[in-house]
């Protein structure tokens, strides 16, 4: 598993993610700190929709245990 925590920026996220794809095995499962960003839309440059989720950590990270983890219909 490979999470990307880059800032809000769908066109960074993109690339990362395309790159992840390429770097690590098709098995391996991507996921996005994301609140605000189609995780489908990143799912579509991985070639892999079905291995992408999304992950938001609550803030401050620190003090906030629960982490909401999700996908989206395709």
């Amino acid at each position: 598993m490979v999470i990307e925590a880059a800032t809000e920026n769908v066109d960074l996220k993109r690339r990362i993610f395309a790159g992840l794809a390429e770097a690590t095995p098709e098995t391996t499962l991507l996921a996005s700190n994301t609140s605000s960003i189609s995780i489908t839309g990143l799912a579509t440059v991985t070639g892999r929709p079905d291995k992408v989720i999304g992950m938001h950590f609550m803030n401050p990270v620190p003090v906030m245990p629960p982490a909401e983890v999700g996908a989206e219909d395709r």
